[in-house]
């Protein structure tokens, strides 16, 4: 792919003039460069110049200073470019998904230049292998490892309340569905185990039609252990599997979480008034919960979570407090 500015000129020109304009004056040094058209510029993309791990179902993004509405995407790949954020982020998404460990370009014609990105997928959505068999896999969940995706700087909250590892086990397979159970990890404990005090959840029917995709969702249910309950009154989820099965990558997910929970674990950020208060201004705010207006809930998403297997059984334990071996360790 040709462009008439480089990925030189992209970082140039973040201090310097350096785009095109053909309807513009040259420059009185002969040098024959065109004058920028406007002073917006490319803060950020996503993903980076020369990144080696880009998700193959995310799409590729350009953060500018200010909108630009002639602003085009230009690529080998195909699909549809769109705007966020007012028009100060172009948005490039891709028809159907990118293959995984292939490089990839594309550049923003807008009115400063056309600066261009080379980036690479990550290893995730190759196919599984013939010997990886998902029935009783374990894998540790760090939650609080991704990129918050509603709320600005909602990790001062939420990275708060999501302290310990949350741990999953793939049941027996049926056919283009599995059932997932989930399970609280024991704070501070490595390799990560079950809490036997916490209950479990089940995640009934989690679909694998699109292996090594994977997704699922759950409503209205409390997760937690003795000291400390999340309520959930909705949680949407994916993810895809490593071709060995030895990782999740790409994790994302999409809730509705308890108010009141969280004040109950959390004491020092005040009343519930005190932590809808906080939750505005991180844009998360309090608001009726779908399943019980009479109950305040908070929105959160995030992705580019990532798993890694364990060797662990988790036991499935129907209510918090019950199982023989809790306080065993105390």
């Amino acid at each position: 792919m040709h462009f008439r500015r480089t990925l030189c000129c992209f970082l140039v020109s973040l201090i310097a003039a350096c785009g095109k304009g053909a309807d513009s004056e040259t420059s009185d040094s002969g040098s024959g460069d065109d004058a920028p058209l406007c002073s917006t510029v490319v803060t950020s993309t996503d993903p980076g110049n020369g990144s080696m791990d880009h998700y193959y179902r995310d799409p590729v993004r350009f953060y500018l200073s200010e909108p630009d509405p002639t602003a085009q995407v230009i690529t080998d790949m195909v699909g549809e470019t769109r705007r966020e954020d007012g028009g100060s982020t172009i948005v490039f998404e891709p028809r159907g998904n990118l293959s995984p460990s292939t490089e990839y370009s594309a550049g923003l014609d807008y009115c400063y230049g056309e600066p261009e990105i080379t980036f690479t997928t990550s290893h995730y959505g190759v196919p599984l292998e013939a010997s990886a068999d998902l029935s009783g896999r374990a894998y540790s969940i760090a939650f609080n490892s991704g990129e918050y995706t509603v709320g600005e700087n909602a990790g001062e909250l939420l990275n708060a309340v999501f302290t310990r590892p949350v741990l999953v086990q793939f049941e027996e397979v049926n056919g283009g569905f599995v059932d997932i159970t989930a399970a609280i990890g024991m704070p501070g404990v490595q390799p990560p185990q079950q809490d036997m005090c916490a209950r479990t959840i089940t995640l009934r029917q989690v679909s694998i039609n699109e292996l090594p995709f994977l997704s699922g969702g759950v409503a209205d249910f409390e997760f937690g252990a003795q000291g400390g309950i999340l309520r959930f009154a909705s949680l949407t989820f994916e993810g895809t599997v490593s071709s060995d099965a030895s990782t999740l990558g790409g994790i994302a997910y999409d809730a509705v979480m308890g108010a009141e929970e969280i004040v109950s674990l959390l004491p020092e950020f005040g009343n519930l008034d005190s932590v809808c208060d906080l939750a505005e201004n991180l844009g998360i705010p309090c608001s009726p919960c779908p399943n019980d207006s009479a109950r305040q809930c908070i929105p959160m998403a995030a992705k580019g979570i990532y798993a890694s297997e364990i060797d662990e059984t988790l036991v499935s334990i129907a209510e918090a407090g019950t199982h023989e071996e809790c306080g065993a360790a105390e």
